[in-house]
């Protein structure tokens, strides 16, 4: 199972990278509830591309995580991700070496198959829930099943690709544990 973070897992705001700006999206963690009840494993796969334009550090990234982490617990005691993959590339970035072209940047998949080594996932069996269509491209990409969220803070063009439109990671979870 894959979740994307921003705008799935906190709100999106746009670069969001300072822990004093968390805030989770409504819904966010019954959903967790649900997929962890589950047995699910899950893996949060985020592009950072704010890293490569300079905006912010990977150590800002990482405490953000940290953060985030921190306030689910405050919810599900003792929770923790089975792995969190971060792109921090983009090809018009200025820092090196993270302004490159690279195959973990979603659409690309290598964020999923990594994880997938690491975990022995199937990826084909998985699912990934993001708010913007090229996370559900990224699904695609790898054969999984795609579900697009559309509360998570900024709108994005809706996916025809998508499995499921749906408000939050909670509507996402339910129909993940229907099929």
């Amino acid at each position: 199972m894959f979740l994307d973070r921003d705008g799935v897992l906190n709100v999106d705001l746009g670069y969001t990278y300072k822990p004093s700006d968390l805030k989770l999206v409504p819904g966010m963690i019954d959903g967790l509830k649900l997929l962890a009840a589950a047995g699910f494993k899950l893996v949060v796969i985020t592009n950072q591309s704010g890293i490569a334009r300079g905006m912010f550090t990977l150590e800002h990234v990482h405490a953000f995580n940290a953060k985030l982490i921190q306030e689910i617990r405050s919810h599900i005691p003792g929770f923790s991700f089975d792995a969190i993959m971060i792109c921090p590339h983009h090809p018009k970035g200025s820092v090196e070496p993270f302004a490159i072209e690279c195959d973990c940047r979603k659409p690309g998949i290598k964020l999923l198959t990594d994880a997938s080594a690491q975990l022995n996932l199937d990826l084909e069996t998985s699912w990934l829930v993001g708010d913007k269509d090229s996370d559900v491209d990224c699904a695609v990409n790898a054969n999984m099943k795609g579900i697009q969220v559309t509360h998570g803070g900024k709108q994005y063009t809706q996916s025809k690709r998508a499995f499921a439109l749906v408000p939050t990671l909670k509507e996402a979870a339910e129909i993940i544990l229907k099929h």
